[in-house]
């Protein structure tokens, strides 16, 4: 079964992004009016859409706010609920793909292929998400602590998102679908002095989308 959403109408979840309705009349055809239907993100924060037309402008931000762009270029905004949205939308909320989502899976000190004890437990979790996941796209990227020098880590990082791209490959991702990259020391979730050992830094970050 397919489904068709309403001409014209746009969700927006956002920061700050400025969408501009371009209006389109046909001779003899009623227009219908644009709308644009702002959502809050999954933690419940609100960001804010600006909708321009031709000469009106209208901020939109208070989730559920809807703003109807009639053929002339007037904006009106009403006040909608989330039970209206899924009234309206609910086949096109449920075709939406997953959001993105994130793994940290740590290393032993100076290794690139044993991970931490503690890891296996999000490996698990790793294999349940990625047997459900609808066509993933994988960034693996690979980290390490602080201790050693930057062209050593940069080379450790690397190894251990190879490591990890691996083992993914195995579980059935195909290889076009992962992207490695390596951040060395660069980035410590766990900020310490310089040539500091620590166990927190030691990882690789799966993010998949």
């Amino acid at each position: 079964m397919s489904f068709n959403p309403p001409p014209n109408d746009v969700l927006n979840r956002a920061g700050t992004i400025t969408l501009v309705v371009a209006l389109t009349i046909f001779a003899g055809c009623k227009s219908v009016p644009d709308k644009v239907t702002l959502l809050p993100n999954p933690d419940g924060s609100v960001g804010s859409v600006v909708v321009k037309s031709a000469n009106k402008t209208q901020v939109l931000d208070k989730a559920y706010t809807v703003a109807s762009v009639d053929k002339g270029g007037d904006i009106e905004a009403t006040a909608g609920t989330q039970a209206d949205v899924q009234a309206h939308y609910a086949p096109l909320l449920a075709a939406q793909p997953p959001r993105p989502t994130t793994f940290t899976i740590n290393f032993v000190f100076d290794s690139a292929t044993e991970l931490a004890p503690e890891s296996a437990a999000t490996v698990r979790q790793l294999k349940e998400v990625l047997a459900t996941w609808p066509a993933p796209h994988l960034t693996v990227v690979g980290h390490t602590d602080l201790a050693g020098s930057n062209d050593f880590n940069d080379q450790l990082a690397l190894r251990r998102a190879k490591t990890v791209a691996s083992f993914l490959v195995k579980a059935g991702i195909p290889a076009q679908q992962i992207e490695t990259a390596a951040r060395g020391k660069r980035e410590p979730v766990v900020h310490t002095a310089d040539g500091v050992p620590n166990q927190a830094n030691r990882r690789v970050v799966i993010t998949i989308q």
